[in-house]
Parts: structure tokens; C-alpha cells; sequence
């Protein structure tokens, strides 16, 4: 991934309307969020959902740049997309003649070259691309294309799960008109009262509604399942509580004004509020609410409703997938993407504060003849333990991570001396005089190579891992003598 000082491009904008951004569709914290995912698990810098069921695609969510409007036909991710299904990627778009004079190739807007979009399947239909680019050419690999596939089918979850929260909630809003509408005939009343409790009952989506005085009228089956009633059908609608096991979407206590009942009484409207359920004895359950006030055609207010949405499962995987983008599958430790980021921090907070760090560049000494005599499984083990090693020698507020085959670094943000870095580096080597032993007690003498670099103001990420390599390779060098 290369990294570039350009100004972020205009995904999407005409040349014609160059000074004239067209608006991008309201934002979404967890669209977003997804977006950031598919960039950090493809190595790309910028990362885009557009719609793709119109003729012209609107940016759902930006990564890297900023969006707007653009004609479908004949675009860059309409031309890729056509290709076939599935993810579709080019590594250097300028190859591709009908691009080579893009202006969001040859410099003159965006300057893109790798390429890659996964479609947005919602019913079968595809509604959007999930699209990640950069300013270099990219080999894309079979796990970063998988990765892609895997954010792109959360992000239809996510636009599946809105549509149906947002139709659900104008179900309900139109059923509690109907039931005032038809107030005058008791007979009707009574039998759209039987359907609509029927329908709300076995709907998988909670449902709430209250008249003008708060007090809650309706409280179906899902939503008494997830406030921990367990859908008991003899609770009535009026021994319901206002507020019930509230929390933010942190797990902290919701204050009662923010209960999505009472805001909605306050403002009128909620939309996508993400909310928990904190039942005791059960896992915080993750809700999305959405509601709105209901009126008559002369404005009178009837009441609230409101559909809750659970997001539970989506959370999960969007952080299964932010920590298989951040840690080194095998060891669980950082991977070299959460290094750089860290030590990003890191050295601007040295800079504010005019001090150094230390930077620990660690190489096993005899890894490869494990390797070559017992085969790569026990390697494996190897690896594994003296992960475990290195995290048990260092202090807390440290950072281990493992960059690449047997070279693991060491961050040491609160170091700024020689002799206190020294102190950890001979920890770490003192933790390696034991042989690191398998599964299935096999021995292995692997040493480790120390290389440490104290860094500071006006050093980058690149030249701190790169001073504290080389220190490394001396040390190395030294011990072959």
C-alpha cells in the first residue's frame, strides 16, 4: 500500500461540475464503519459504497475522500462490476485502455489505480458496490478478494436490516392510524385490533407503541423476548415501564430522557438509534430504533410507535472482522497494519511532548532449522510460544507485534532512555535462555535478536522501523564474529 499527500479525490463527480459537489446520501456511523473495514482488510487507503440501482449512483459512505453523484453507465465500477459476479479487481486500472484517460486515472481528479468492488446483494437484487481503491498498482490476493466478499455481504445486512426497520416502523404507524380511524365502528375496530395484534406478534422485529400520555398501548412479542419477559403473553401493555434495562450502545445506563419513548414524545422522530438491552444474567443485546410520532390529517397527536431492529449478530462480525484486519491470525498478537497506527500515536505524542520513545526490532535466532527439520505445524508452535514470551517479558502500555515470519517489534512509548530500553531488551532475551518447548514436549534452542532504536521528534513510522532493523542486523552481525 503506498501512501500519498495528494488531496482526497471526488468519487463520482462530473468534470463538468467540478465546483459544484452534488449532496452525498446522510451518513451512517456503521456503514462507515464497514467502509473503514473494507480498506484495512484489502490494504487499500480509500473505500466507497455506492448505489448501483439507479442511473445515477449516489456515495452511501466514504473512506479517504469525498463523495457525490454520478452517472451509473459507463463508469469506472459499472464497466468492472460487468465482468461477472462476485468480487471483480484490477491491479492498475491505467493498463485498462478504456481507462487510461479516465480523469480519475490520469491524475487530473483522482488519480486511481488498483481497483476493487464486491456487489451489494439485497433480495437478489443488486443494489450497491462496495468499492476500495489507492494511488498504486495493487496485486490483489485471493484472502484480501474474500475479505472484501465477506464486509460487502455485512454491508447488505446492514441496508436489508435498515429497509425492514424503516417499513416495519411505517407498518405500525399506519396500522395505529387505522385503528383511530376506524374508532366509530366497533365491530371493525375489534376485528383490525385481532389482525394487526396478530401480525405485531409474530413479527421477528419489536414493536412499542404509546398514546399522547406516554403510557405504552402496545409491546409485542419480540419486544417482551428481548427486555427478558421471555414474549409472556399475559404481561399487559400498562405494566410495562417506560424505561426498562436501558443502556447506550456502550452497556452504560441510559438516562430517561433519552428512552427512545420519551425523546420521541420530545422531538417527534428517531432515526437508527442504536441502543442496548441489558437483561441481568443475559448478554447485552444490541438494538436499532427507529419511531416516530403519529397524528391524525389535523395534526392531533395519537401516539408514538417504534420498530427495534437487533443488531447483535452484525456487531459481532463487524468486530471479527475489524480484529482479523488488525491481528496476525496465528499468535492473536498485532499485526504490522495496528503497529504503524500505534506507532503513528505514539511518535506524535512524542513530538507534542518533545521526548523519545524506544523502538524494538525482535528476530529469532535458529527458527528456520525448526522449520526445515520438523516442518512448518511445529514452527507454528514455536511462533505461538515465543508470542507468549515476548507478551509476558514487556510492560503494560507496551505494544508486541508480529510483522512478518519470525521478526516481531516491540513498542515502548514511555522509553525514553537507552539504559531503560536496554533493561527490557535484556527481559526479552532472558525470557529466550529456556528452549521454547511444542505440544508435544519436542525442545527448541531459539534465541532472539534485539535491535533497539530511541525515537522522537521528526521521525516517522517508516524511519523508526527502519533505524531499529538496522540496529538489529548489527546486533546479528556482531554475534556471527
Amino acid at each position: 500500500m503506498s501512501s500519498t499527500t495528494e488531496p482526497a479525490p471526488v468519487l463520482g463527480r462530473p468534470a463538468a461540475a467540478a465546483d459544484a459537489d452534488l449532496p452525498v446520501m446522510d451518513a451512517d456511523p456503521a456503514l462507515d464503519g464497514l467502509v473503514r473495514v473494507a480498506a484495512a482488510v484489502t490494504g487499500m487507503t480509500r473505500a466507497s459504497v455506492i448505489t448501483m440501482d439507479t442511473a445515477i449512483m449516489r456515495v452511501m459512505a466514504v473512506h479517504g475522500l469525498r463523495g457525490a453523484s454520478w452517472p451509473r453507465k459507463g463508469s469506472i465500477v459499472d464497466v468492472i462490476m460487468d465482468r461477472g459476479p462476485g468480487v471483480q479487481t484490477t491491479e492498475d486500472l491505467t493498463e485498462d485502455p478504456r481507462f487510461a484517460r479516465s480523469p480519475w486515472v490520469d491524475g487530473r481528479r483522482g488519480g486511481m489505480r488498483a481497483f476493487g468492488c464486491a456487489p451489494v446483494v439485497v433480495d437478489g437484487v443488486t443494489v450497491a458496490a462496495l468499492c476500495v481503491f489507492d494511488s498504486a498498482p495493487h496485486a490483489f490476493t485471493d484472502e484480501e478478494r474474500s475479505r472484501l466478499a465477506d464486509v460487502a455481504t455485512a454491508v447488505a445486512s446492514l441496508v436489508r436490516a435498515r429497509q425492514q426497520a424503516r417499513q416495519l416502523a411505517d407498518l405500525a404507524a399506519a396500522s395505529q392510524l387505522a385503528r383511530a380511524e376506524i374508532a366509530r365502528t366497533h365491530e371493525e375496530l375489534a376485528r383490525s385490533t385481532a389482525f394487526t395484534e396478530a401480525l405485531l406478534e409474530v413479527l421477528p422485529v419489536g414493536v412499542v407503541g404509546a398514546d399522547p400520555e406516554g403510557r405504552v398501548t402496545l409491546f409485542n412479542a419480540a419486544s417482551r423476548a428481548w427486555h427478558g419477559l421471555d414474549a409472556d403473553p399475559t404481561v399487559r401493555s400498562e405494566d410495562v415501564p417506560r424505561t426498562f434495562h436501558l443502556t447506550d450502545a456502550d452497556g452504560e445506563p441510559l438516562a430517561p430522557e433519552q428512552a427512545p419513548l420519551t425523546f420521541i414524545m420530545a422531538s417527534g422522530r428517531l432515526d437508527d438509534c442504536e441502543m442496548g438491552i441489558a437483561v441481568p444474567g443475559r448478554p447485552l443485546r444490541r438494538i436499532s430504533s427507529s419511531g416516530a410520532q403519529v397524528r391524525d390529517a389535523d395534526g392531533e397527536l395519537l401516539g408514538v410507535v417504534i420498530a427495534l431492529h437487533d443488531v447483535t449478530e452484525q456487531r459481532a462480525l463487524e468486530a471479527a472482522l475489524r480484529e482479523a484486519a488488525l491481528h496476525d491470525p496465528l499468535t492473536g498478537l498485532p499485526n504490522r497494519n495496528l503497529l504503524l497506527d500505534r506507532l503513528d500515536q505514539s511518535l506524535a505524542a512524542a513530538e507534542r511532548a518533545q521526548r523519545r520513545m524506544a523502538v524494538l526490532y525482535c528476530d529469532l535466532d535458529g527458527f528456520k532449522p525448526v522449520n526445515d527439520s520438523a516442518g512448518h505445524a511445529a514452527g507454528d508452535e514455536v511462533l505461538v510460544e515465543a508470542s507468549r514470551r515476548l507478551a509476558a517479558a514487556i510492560r503494560p502500555g507496551d505494544t508486541v507485534a508480529r510483522i512478518g515470519g519470525d521478526e516481531f517489534v516491540v513498542l515502548c512509548p514511555e522509553v525514553g532512555s537507552e539504559q531503560a530500553a536496554q533493561v527490557i531488551a535484556d527481559r526479552i532475551t532472558a525470557a529466550f535462555e529456556q528452549p521454547l518447548r511444542r505440544s508435544n514436549g519436542a525442545e527448541h534452542a531459539v534465541g532472539i535478536s534485539i535491535g533497539v532504536a530511541l525515537c522522537g521528534p521528526g521521525d516517522t513510522a517508516d524511519t523508526a522501523l527502519a533505524t531499529s532493523d538496522a540496529a538489529m542486523y548489527r546486533v546479528k552481525a556482531t554475534r556471527k564474529r
